[in-house]
């Protein structure tokens, strides 16, 4: 039996390019046959995470431009069976609060094991892994910002103007994620509490103000992306030098988050001083 193709986890809209056209095609395709097998999602997360130690193996030898590619092959097919663990969850309704965790602790461990691995090869190797260190924190708040502020457009979209708190499963570093992703972008704001309190036709017309001004700016924000940060890496390594992409997660795209923060602000404004003005006054 073909399994359904399971509707997104997020609106198509925000989704990176490479999710689109290459990630998430390839993750379809193997969809209907890991149903047939019977693999649980969660096995699925931990292929993943032996694909992404791979990487970072060869990412230690990243001044041999055929190792840097391999790795670089592998962090992709890490991200291809990323996309593959929630997908399968979906269709067959084995989506858990500790799922969410093991995908999300495969996740980190990649990108750590890939920074390590890389500032190891460096001899001495301190001042790389005080750049990856660096990084690494960029990383963490910049991806709790991008999930947080990807998490608030798609319960909007689907109508829910209330934050609701991540599961609690996954101990202290799970809620010390969650609290991250709160306190950087997944929380209430005076546009939830607008819709809340909206007519139906004036909700409808402050959705159609905010929608596609913020989805434009999470698309830009698409560069905070794991996959922007893999292609990033790859570059780096075969180009120059790991350096330059510590230093670009570090600054340029700490830039980037703040500038998407603020986007994001003033889609929420001008929606709701659209909605008061003369014009916007309806219902």
């Amino acid at each position: 039996m073909t399994a359904p193709l399971p509707s997104p986890a997020r609106p198509i809209e925000i989704e990176p390019l490479s999710n689109r056209f290459l990630v998430h095609r390839l993750s379809h395709a193997l969809l209907p046959l890991a149903v047939r097998a019977g693999i649980a999602p969660n096995a699925v997360s931990v292929a993943g995470l032996i694909l992404g130690l791979g990487a970072a193996a060869c990412y230690f030898h990243w001044r041999e431009p055929t190792l840097a590619l391999l790795g670089f092959t592998l962090m992709i097919g890490w991200h291809v069976l990323d996309g593959l663990d929630g997908a399968l969850a979906r269709a067959t309704g084995r989506a858990t609060a500790i799922g969410r965790v093991v995908d999300g602790v495969a996740d980190y461990a990649t990108f750590v094991a890939v920074h390590l691995a890389l500032a190891l090869s460096f001899v001495p190797p301190w001042t790389a892994v005080a750049a990856a260190m660096i990084a690494g924190a960029g990383h963490v708040a910049q991806s709790a910002f991008y999930e947080g502020a990807r998490e608030t457009y798609a319960r909007r979209v689907a109508g829910r103007f209330r934050a609701t708190p991540r599961p609690a499963a996954g101990g202290w570093i799970a809620w010390g994620h969650n609290r991250l992703e709160a306190v950087a972008a997944n929380r209430e704001t005076a546009f939830d509490a607008a819709m809340t309190q909206a007519s139906s036709a004036r909700g409808a017309l402050l959705m159609a103000q905010w929608r596609p001004r913020a989805a434009r700016t999470l698309l830009a924000l698409s560069l905070l992306s794991a996959n922007a940060r893999t292609i990033g890496i790859f570059l780096c390594c075969l180009l120059a030098t790991p350096f330059w992409f510590w230093a670009g997660e570090a600054i340029l795209l700490s830039l980037v988050a703040l500038a998407g923060a603020r986007g994001l602000r003033q889609a929420e404004e001008k929606a709701l001083a659209f909605a008061a003005s003369d014009r916007g006054e309806v219902g």
